[in-house]
């Protein structure tokens, strides 16, 4: 039996929208709350199917629920604020209900998140792999929470038995499908070696570790016979696969072999996500110019001045990142080059932030993701000095966030006009869209391109065309996609 939920979405600023939820009585449901990166992302997903397949039934995360499954980011001080924020408002939504807290923010916040009455678990990140385990055997739906100190999940040692049921950590959880969306993630790495100064990954995530090879090939023959026609490699730091590995494995092998499968099971694009400049070897560059390989990658500059790059502890100089953006832009065809910017980082003077400007300008990046330097309590960057003041700060990102819209548009200006594919990955949402009129999907560069469906978005031939690459004339540019005509389908 259905139980109609009538509830008020919080995200939307039209407060009078009403949305209908479905709800089986009988079943315990969950909704899941995901901050941060695509890891993130990716490991929400796999613990999300774990939960299902226990019997749960998923709702959003804007209505009140039996179990709440929130993931932390505490990369930034402004992400573990977020973070907090969230836990205390889906315990307003439900106070009856259970909060299941994982991810970066667990270890450095435990103490405030044990002050909410409805946290049951806290789980950092190696011990994701044992939510849904503990789901099983130790929430109920409805029960109080037992007085005392928490539990907190910690995976055995290695070579220690593991309990019935329990995972001994995310790189040993599978993932069969991504619920509504039409590009597969597969993380093949985690952790990170480098300990720049401005970084904390290291201490949350621990050092680099690769995902084992024929576990990433078989997801990707998962993803792929479930229907994904694009799968993006995740990682924190993609560049160094295969470093922890037997025998001779490295990310250009590992990207050889999976350009196999996605030729036997019918991926049309591989897509790589943040990648570091220095991966782009002569192998690399050569395997990657395949048209199977998205001509796409974000590549994190984080600062144009070599002063500022050395105390970042960064492993290239400014002309090595030019150099290497430059070979690219000479071997493709208008490659999208997105990238990192960290504002006002110890030691980053005038001069030196004239000096990110200038790089920003000379590379002409699709996009850049600032980021206002915040201290971070245990990195190296915490006690530099020559810290930089926060009105300083402010105004700088003032002035990259205009010169970033500026790249942005001079980017889609070069395809104006032109013919471009895109892989339809569904409609505009209604916020955007009131009447309902476009569909929407990414281009292999990664621009995100809408178009007019006749019939309506809803309508049986927009439906035909999710998940099929489509041929799209660029007729309009506005400053988060562009508007096209369909001349295929």
């Amino acid at each position: 039996m259905l139980n109609e939920l009538h509830v008020l979405d919080p995200k939307s600023q039209e407060s009078t929208s009403e949305q209908k939820v479905d709800v089986e009585k009988h079943r315990p449901t969950v909704a899941f709350v995901t901050l941060g990166c695509k890891i993130n992302q990716y490991e929400t997903e796999a613990v999300r199917e774990e939960i299902l397949d226990l019997g749960y039934q998923e709702v959003p995360s804007r209505i009140p629920a039996d179990v709440y499954v929130v993931n932390t980011c505490s990369v930034t001080r402004r992400s573990g604020v977020k973070s907090r924020k969230y836990i205390q408002r889906v315990a307003r939504l439900n106070p009856a209900s259970k909060i299941l807290v994982m991810g970066c923010s667990t270890p450095s916040e435990k103490d405030t998140f044990r002050k909410v009455p409805q946290v049951a678990v806290l789980a950092g990140n190696e011990e994701k792999g044992m939510i849904a385990s503990f789901l099983a055997s130790g929430v109920r739906p409805g029960e109080l929470v037992p007085e005392g100190p928490l539990p907190e999940l910690k995976v055995p040692k290695k070579g220690a038995p593991l309990p019935q049921g329990v995972t001994r950590d995310m790189m040993d959880l599978e993932i069969h499908r991504f619920e509504g969306r039409t590009r597969g993630y597969i993380k093949i790495q985690d952790g990170c070696n480098s300990f720049c100064s401005f970084c904390i990954i290291p201490f949350l995530r621990g050092l680099s570790r690769s995902r084992a090879p024929e576990s990433v090939l078989g997801e990707a023959r998962r993803l792929a016979q479930n229907g994904f026609r694009e799968i993006v490699l995740a990682g924190i730091h993609l560049q160094d696969y295969g470093d922890d590995l037997e025998g001779d494995w490295s990310l250009t092998r590992l990207l050889r072999e999976l350009r196999e499968i996605a030729y036997e099971e019918g991926i049309w694009r591989l897509r790589l996500s943040s990648i570091g400049v220095q991966s782009f070897t002569e192998e690399m560059v050569e395997l990657i110019r395949d048209p199977l390989f998205c001509p796409h990658w974000h590549i994190p500059l984080q600062s144009g001045s070599d002063h500022v790059l050395t105390e970042m502890r960064r492993d290239y100089t400014r002309q090595e990142f030019l150099d290497s953006c430059s070979r690219l832009e000479d071997l493709f065809d208008r490659p999208s080059i997105t990238t990192d910017i960290i504002v006002g980082h110890p030691g980053e003077s005038e001069e030196a932030y004239q000096d990110t400007v200038e790089a920003c300008l000379q590379v002409g990046f699709a996009k850049i993701h600032l980021f206002p330097y915040s201290q971070r309590e245990g990195t190296r960057a915490a006690t530099l000095p020559d810290q930089v003041d926060p009105a300083t700060i402010q105004r700088r990102m003032k002035e990259l966030g205009v010169l970033e819209k500026e790249l942005a548009r001079r980017y889609k200006e070069r395809f104006l006009g032109e013919e471009l594919e895109i892989l339809v990955e569904g409609p505009v949402s209604k916020k955007e869209d009131p009447e309902g009129l476009y569909l929407e999907g990414f281009t292999e560069r990664y621009i995100k391109a809408r178009f007019p469906v006749a019939e309506g978005n809803e309508s049986p031939r927009a439906k035909s065309l999710l998940n099929t690459l489509q041929i799209l004339k660029i007729r309009e540019l506005q400053p988060e996609f562009v508007v096209s005509d369909l001349t295929s389908g």
